[in-house]
């Protein structure tokens, strides 16, 4: 045989031999390895942080948040970030939430209020509703959550009777386990014992951590208060005849298709609170990103710093 085909022969040999060693024997060692020097994208059970810096780059100037991951189907919470979520304060017109919940455990859709001069009489006029009108109790909680109409909230109350109503919202919060939260009425309104407003009577409070369990419940129970926050717009026409030509109080629905749905509210006392249901951003991960701010100067521009540090932060 000649020396060239010895040569060509032993070449094929060795590269079938680094063919097998390469595809067999480093299995086993890239196998042990792997847990230590790979993250598969399929490892990743939630979210990583990009980088300590970047994660203290967070100044919000509310006075409370709390921004937390949460995935129903596999009952996982992972909190992402939060400034005194368990300091109780007033929480206005999200108490609306919880007026909303009360309504649909308790009445049908298509039962009839008639709308009374007190609850016209409550403090705004958001909802145009009308003394003596006829709306049904799906329409008025569309009244009641998209404009956040305190006299649709007083009207959902006065249908079971108001004292019992709230009733059934405190108790519903302790079911919840939401011990730090306290309603004395349907609209999240602070109510005075003078008109010089000194002295503040009675407000509804909550932490932001308990109104999160609020915000699961609802994920969990109670789609139709999703769907309905869902919307920037919505026209209704009552059973009387009345055009009603609703618009969300939640501008940052406009803004970004990110953000599902949410409830506002403002009081004196509490100043400016929002809660926002976001998309996750992962394609790998189920779930809902929840953030609760209150005591906002502007509710709008601290939920969208935190959303964009959400979004800078980590890895989803």
């Amino acid at each position: 045989m000649k020396r060239e085909n010895i040569f060509f022969l032993l070449g094929l040999f060795f590269l079938f031999l680094l063919f097998f060693i390469i595809n067999f024997c480093s299995k086993d060692v890239l196998s042990k390895t792997s847990e230590s020097f790979f993250l598969k994208e399929t490892d990743v059970s939630l979210l990583r942080p990009l980088s300590k810096e970047k994660i203290n780059d967070l100044y919000l100037n509310s006075n409370n948040f709390l921004s937390a991951f949460v995935s129903l189907d596999e009952e996982k919470e992972i909190i992402l970030a939060e400034k005194k979520s368990s300091e109780v304060i007033p929480i206005a017109s999200l108490t609306k939430l919880m007026t909303a919940v009360i309504s649909l455990e308790n009445y049908n859709l298509d039962d009839l209020v008639s709308i009374s001069s007190s609850a016209v009489s409550t403090i705004g006029t958001m909802g145009g509703l009308r003394v003596n009108e006829k709306i049904t109790v799906r329409d008025l909680l569309y009244v009641t959550l998209i404009e956040s109409s305190n006299d649709g909230a007083e009207a959902l109350a006065e249908k079971m009777g108001r004292a019992e109503f709230v009733y059934r919202m405190n108790k519903k919060a302790s079911q919840l386990e939401m011990k730090n939260t306290r309603f004395y009425n349907p609209t999240g309104l602070d109510i005075f014992a003078d008109e010089s407003a000194k002295e503040l009577l009675e407000t509804n409070v909550s932490t932001v951590g308990d109104l999160e369990k609020l915000v699961i419940h609802i994920l969990k129970n109670q789609p139709l208060i999703t769907e309905i926050l869902s919307l920037s717009e919505k026209k209704i026409i009552s059973s009387s005849g009345v055009v009603h030509n609703l618009s969300n109080t939640n501008i940052l629905l406009k803004e970004n298709a990110g953000y599902l749905w949410g409830k506002t509210g403002y009081t004196k006392e509490a100043n400016g609170c929002i809660i926002l249901i976001l998309n996750n951003y992962s394609s790998i991960n189920s779930g809902y990103i929840i953030n609760v701010i209150t005591g906002a100067d502007d509710r709008f521009k601290e939920a969208r710093k935190l959303e964009e540090w959400l979004h800078a932060s980590f890895i989803w």
